[in-house]
């Protein structure tokens, strides 16, 4: 992966192939967590779902305010989230060859859903993976049964990692937007 900033605040991504075809695996990991498989489903305790979508009141008497919280502003998130996998399989349809690369523009707008989209696929990742503080996935262990899920975390960790660093050089030095 590369990644190189553009003038107009979008990036230039550069990926191998495998590095593409993981990150079209992304939006199928991420809409079964976003949308369960049934009404009933939302009722259960998911730590992932819970990971996605922390409670905005975190005292467990607030249930009520809670509920009202959800109901005025979860269906926003979930379109804003699923627009976010819209356009990155977007992204990457809207992509070039470039010998074995697979090159991608995105406009300044679509880092932002990157990330984001990046950022959920790792919360959902880490979390299935029991991540912590003290999780080291520089040494993953290839007879681990949970090493290949390892490893795509660690990889979307430098990606998301690679972009933000990426735009983070395009910034002005004197914190103007000139």
């Amino acid at each position: 992966m590369k990644f190189v900033g553009s003038p107009d605040g979008g990036a230039i991504c550069t990926f191998e192939g495998a590095e593409v075809e993981v990150l079209r695996q992304v939006p199928d990991l991420l809409r079964s967590r976003y949308l369960p498989d049934s009404p009933e489903a939302l009722d259960r305790v998911d730590p992932v779902r819970d990971r996605l979508f922390p409670r905005a009141y975190l005292d467990p008497t607030e249930d009520r305010a809670e509920d009202d919280w959800r109901a005025a502003v979860h269906p926003e998130i979930l379109r804003d989230r699923l627009d976010g996998l819209d356009r990155l399989v977007a992204g990457l349809d809207g992509g070039e060859a470039k010998g074995r690369r697979w090159r991608v523009t995105l406009g300044p707008a679509d880092v932002d859903v990157w990330i984001q989209v990046l950022n959920d696929a790792r919360l959902t990742l880490g979390t299935l993976l029991g991540v912590t503080d003290e999780s080291d996935f520089t040494r993953i262990d290839p007879a681990d049964p949970q090493a290949a899920e390892q490893a795509v975390y660690a990889w979307l960790s430098g990606l998301q990692g690679a972009l933000v660093e990426t735009m983070l050089a395009t910034l002005p030095l004197d914190g103007t937007d000139d």
